[in-house]
């Protein structure tokens, strides 16, 4: 493929379905997979769901919640604690996932930037919604037996839900509703 080129729909159909193969928290010992596909089907309705309580475009919020992960097409899963403890790779990787988006993805380009700058209604609807998904995951692994770092991520999933609601509590539609 030529350089600066987006991928062409056959292509795209051919790849897309490995988010499905792609597990998330793929260093860590888990005991039900969840894929990437399945964590982008849920960020999406969760934006969804998040739209009946916040004033958001609700169209741009769901593109930027279907392709946020796109560049794990290319990348894999780069896990949060891999980031945070290789703060030199967390770099590079969002490096590269600029580079996927712009190359790859022209069209969506717009979207994941918008989504990574968080400084919109809809990129912190659908931050919030990436946040709940790996709550709701890591609560689930939690129930059913799996108490190692599950009970990392629920904790840091839920600081960084508290901090989405209180950044989106200008945008609510009822104020003071809980």
């Amino acid at each position: 493929m030529k350089k600066n080129m987006s991928v062409s729909l056959s292509d795209f159909v051919d790849n897309i379905y490995t988010l499905k193969a792609l597990t998330r928290y793929n260093n860590k010992f888990k005991i039900i997979s969840e894929s990437v596909a399945e964590h982008s089907y849920f960020v999406a309705v969760l934006t969804l769901k998040l739209h009946d309580d916040y004033e958001f475009n609700l169209e741009k919020a769901l593109k930027m919640a279907l392709v946020h992960d796109i560049p794990e097409l290319h990348l894999s899963d780069v896990t949060h604690d891999v980031k945070r403890n290789f703060p030199k790779l967390a770099e590079e990787v969002t490096k590269a996932e600029y580079i996927i988006m712009r190359d790859k993805y022209p069209s969506w380009y717009s979207a994941f930037k918008n989504f990574e700058d968080q400084d919109s209604p809809e990129a912190l609807a659908v931050k919030l919604a990436d946040n709940l998904s790996c709550v709701q995951y890591a609560h689930a692994e939690i129930e059913l037996g799996n108490k190692g770092y599950m009970k990392e991520v629920a904790t840091n999933a839920g600081k960084r839900v508290k901090e989405c609601t209180e950044n989106l509590q200008k945008y609510r539609r009822i104020k003071n509703a809980n």
